[in-house]
């Protein structure tokens, strides 16, 4: 899924290749606002379980397990 980050619309596969920038930002304010990739919607993340936040990393002094 791609989203604008100025008005947060979202928008498929398609639509990004095709547009670049959010139509609707373009339309509407004469704007042109990139699309954002995003996988997984943070809301779908904690429906999930998961943690939408990221771990710390290893440092590099231990190897990754």
């Amino acid at each position: 899924m791609f989203y604008c980050e100025r008005c947060e619309s979202r928008f498929n596969a398609t639509v990004a290749a095709a547009a670049g920038d959010c139509p609707r930002c373009k339309e509407s304010d004469g704007v042109a606002s990139k699309l954002r990739f995003r996988l997984f919607e943070p809301s779908a993340l904690k429906v999930a379980g998961l943690s939408p936040s990221r771990k710390a990393a290893v440092p590099r002094s231990q190897p990754a397990k």
